[in-house]
């Protein structure tokens, strides 16, 4: 599944494993399995061995993903993450690096998992990591996605984690993963005691508004609504089958439907709405 495609993906502690299966039934187009916030310290050589013998299990199914959030790369945590996971040839489909803030760590990461092409999904999650975004994503080919970090993000820049402080923030993310044509995955919702869908259905719209591609979620009941906000609708759809239609038609050369000019952008645009699911 390309990662431009992924409405939404839900965290899971690894130490819960028998959620890992349940996960497919709330709708999500994919699974993080979570070694990093959702873990404590304690835990961690538990939920790692946990981790390793279901990827080593793992059967690849390109309609739901399965990516393992691994901890950060400068802590002693994060280096036994990647070591346990070369040393088991145990690997999942994408690999989310949380607290990136260097296009060095992601070098030593390809070389560490070389010949092994895996995607990364990045977290940026510091003012260094939001600073140096677009050289991370262009750090690597196998960077496919970037994350809006938001509460670490907030918290390091002395920020409320709210739409108005933090939307420079989101906007810079989006340019950078945007002019590499990869994903762009927002933060989860944080209220889980919304009396109603309304809170949720809001934020997204506005990331989706922004260009972000997806929204992350730590709760099954917002996985719908994400995907909801982020599917076409009916008639975006129609309308897309006539862009493509009409442009290819045209043999590639610029042509225009009820007035409006339709050009490459606008053509790659339709074809992305018809790629999804």
């Amino acid at each position: 599944m390309n990662l431009q495609n992924i409405r939404t993906l839900l965290f899971t502690p690894a130490n819960k494993p028998e959620r890992f299966e349940k996960a497919k039934q709330t709708g999500a187009d994919g699974l993080i399995i979570d070694l990093e916030d959702s873990v404590t310290l304690a835990n961690k050589d538990e939920a790692r061995n946990i981790v390793i013998n279901y990827f080593k299990e793992y059967k690849k199914d390109d309609s739901f993903i399965q990516c393992l959030r691994i901890n950060s790369l400068k802590t002693p945590a994060g280096l036994k993450d990647l070591s346990a996971l070369i040393d088991a040839k145990a690997y999942p489909d994408v690999i989310m690096v949380p607290k990136t803030e260097y296009a060095a760590e992601i070098i030593i990461l390809d070389s560490l998992l070389s010949p092994h092409n895996i995607s990364y999904l990045i977290l940026i999650e510091s003012a260094i990591g939001l600073y140096n975004a677009k050289e991370i994503a262009y750090s690597s080919v196998n960077v496919q996605g970037l994350v809006f970090g938001g509460a670490d993000l907030a918290a390091d820049l002395h920020a409320k984690l709210a739409w108005e402080p933090m939307l420079n923030a989101r906007s810079l993310i989006i340019r950078a993963a945007a002019s590499k044509g990869i994903a762009a995955l927002d933060v989860p919702y944080l209220n889980l005691k919304d009396s109603d869908d309304s809170g949720i259905i809001e934020e997204t719209q506005k990331v989706k508004g922004l260009g972000y591609t997806g929204k992350l979620a730590i709760h099954p009941k917002h996985i719908q609504p994400i995907k909801n906000t982020f599917s076409p609708t009916t008639q975006e759809i129609e309308r897309a089958k006539k862009i493509v239609d009409v442009y290819e038609s045209s043999g590639g050369n610029a042509c225009e439907i009820d007035g409006k000019m339709i050009d490459v952008p606008v053509y790659k645009a339709a074809k992305r709405i018809l790629s999804f699911k």
